[in-house]
């Protein structure tokens, strides 16, 4: 750590090089670089501004950004239609919302960022005053996010608040893909599911929080009659919305219908190809004579 704002050609080119590298952003303001690494008990003995104000803007900008990046990955409008577009609508996550919360908050979590700047070895850069030296304060873990932050928003500041260039430089700092491409991998995924276990499967994925509860509505031979061969019309609606999803199965029991709805669903989610034929854009399917054949076409999520 240093005790004075006087760093040497060779510090600040060297400083300056691993913030732009880290960032992908190069603060050209020297003022503004050399104040997100001063202390607070350096201004208070020796004047000046110190880096708490960029720190809490770093802080603001990285809570933003994060949940941004995570929707845009996650996020999706949906109607009860299963369609998106610019009128009534929801909004919902591909998952349970409190994944996405625990993710959020390990993304920025004090641990997680003083990490990065142990990696970069920034601590050494740090302006300090007589009391942090004393605290020995390059072993607090706060310190060190709070430097990252500081950082942060001094790239803020000096990019005049530009999104774009705020947006990657968070996506930089934190390498914010590796956590997605985590979580992606450890979303739950059934080891095997069939027509057979379907109504089952979904039943136990709203179980554990991993869906909502799906609903189902019928409609009977009441309502419906029977086909040329005298077998009964029974049509089964599938709904889990927490995942927008809808399929229709038309067969000739209650039963079928409702197992073939479902395991269609489990299809869709999971990307997995079903054994009878294209998925995802059909809404509507038919069982019959052992085939489930589509005849309903929708927009795809």
């Amino acid at each position: 750590m240093k005790k004075t704002k006087n760093f040497s050609m060779r510090e600040m080119r060297s400083l300056r090089d691993i913030i732009f590298e880290k960032t992908g952003y190069r603060i050209k303001n020297q003022c503004i670089l050399v104040q997100a690494f001063t202390r607070s008990s350096y201004s208070a003995q020796f004047g000046g501004e110190n880096n708490e104000i960029l720190e809490f803007i770093g802080d603001r900008v990285l809570d933003y950004y994060v949940i941004k990046i995570i929707a845009e990955r996650y996020g999706y409008i949906k109607t009860p239609g299963n369609f998106s577009f610019d009128g009534d609508c929801e909004y919902a996550f591909r998952g349970h919302a409190k994944d996405f919360a625990e993710l959020k908050n390990k993304i920025v979590s004090n641990a997680t960022l003083a990490r990065k700047i142990d990696e970069w070895n920034l601590i050494q850069y740090m302006i300090v005053g007589k009391c942090d030296i004393n605290n020995q304060i390059e072993n607090q873990e706060k310190v060190k996010a709070d430097l990252f932050e500081a950082i942060l928003g001094a790239v803020a500041v000096a990019s005049h608040w530009n999104p774009a260039i705020l947006q990657s430089v968070v996506e930089k700092m934190l390498q914010i893909e590796d956590y997605l491409i985590e979580l992606d991998g450890n979303q739950y995924k059934p080891k095997y599911f069939s027509v057979d276990n379907a109504v089952n499967t979904l039943k136990e994925l709203a179980e554990h929080g991993k869906c909502s509860v799906p609903k189902y509505e019928y409609m009977s031979p009441e309502y419906l009659g029977y086909d040329e061969n005298g077998n009964p019309r029974w049509v089964c609606n599938c709904w889990v919305v927490e995942w927008a999803l809808m399929r229709q199965v038309w067969a000739s029991s209650k039963k079928l219908a409702k197992k073939y709805a479902a395991y269609l669903i489990l299809c869709d989610h999971f990307e997995f190809c079903n054994e009878y034929g294209e998925n995802g854009t059909w809404s509507s399917w038919k069982y019959e004579d052992g085939k489930l054949t589509p005849f309903h076409k929708v927009t795809s999520r």
